[in-house]
């Protein structure tokens, strides 16, 4: 695949809510703006009150990860939020839009930057398959918004149907195309330095810890903050869904057993 750069959106709301997603599908978006720069839309949503996240951004140079890939993403305003992975492809510049059609998009000018856009997104979504064992050829794995909004899983947005088809591509010529470059392709399987596995864990304890509690532990809650038992990191992050150290546990049962030694 090609180089994969990651700039996590670690000051949106999305990210903070931390909600888990195991993932069954993947859902291709395009921008539905004339911006070829995946950091004009990190800069705008890695902040609070921006209700838009993605997984990942693609453009003609790479892919930049934007979320954990088994952390749900706000992408779709329907019901694959909670089932699909996403990406968006970011469009050339030199056009506009009206009620949701491209005005002034000119394919042949564009052919470069859409083969490469378009290979960039069959590689990513090929490497998700692999990765999560998805079959890109079965019904509803790997769409595009329009295509979730047919099947009563998103809100109705045209892309990338109003795009790919004028460069002659279809989303089943796409799904065809994941298809074939996962064959034959398991030994490729990435490899994960000690110091990029080391950043992804960090990423990953950061967000349980900063997921909400079930409701159903809350008047155990209550009762071990209240009985000094559980103080967490400070500023009221009392990380709930963290998992627990060895040095935490022994602080939990000192202050439990009154700090007395055992019998």
């Amino acid at each position: 695949m090609v180089s994969m750069t990651q700039q996590l959106l670690t000051e949106s709301d999305c990210y903070k809510e931390g909600r888990a997603l195991r993932p069954q599908g993947v859902m291709v978006h395009s921008v539905g703006v004339a911006q070829p720069d995946p950091q004009v839309f990190i800069r705008k949503w890695n902040k609070p009150g921006v209700d838009a996240c993605v997984h990942a951004f693609v453009n003609d140079k790479g892919i930049v990860q934007t979320l954990p890939w088994e952390c749900r993403a706000w992408h779709c305003g329907g019901k694959a939020n909670n089932t699909h992975l996403a990406f968006e492809c970011c469009e050339p510049a030199g056009h506009t839009y009206q009620g949701g059609d491209m005005v002034g998009y000119d394919p042949q000018k564009n052919q470069r930057y859409f083969q490469a856009v378009y290979r960039n997104a069959v590689d990513l979504t090929a490497w998700l398959c692999r990765r999560y064992g998805l079959d890109p050829t079965a019904p509803g794995v790997v769409i595009c918004h329009a295509e979730g909004k047919r099947l009563g899983l998103a809100s109705n947005h045209s892309d990338v149907l109003q795009w790919w088809p004028k460069h002659g591509i279809t989303m089943d010529q796409f799904r065809n195309d994941v298809k074939a470059a996962m064959t034959g392709k398991d030994e490729e399987e990435e490899t994960v330095t000690q110091e990029q596995f080391n950043a992804m864990m960090d990423v990953y304890l950061k967000a349980r810890g900063q997921a909400a509690p079930s409701a159903w532990s809350q008047q155990a809650r209550e009762w071990a903050e209240k009985s000094g038992y559980i103080a967490g990191s400070g500023g009221g992050a009392m990380r709930y869904p963290a998992f627990v150290t060895r040095e935490e546990l022994v602080q939990i049962l000192y202050a439990a057993l009154g700090r007395k030694p055992l019998p």
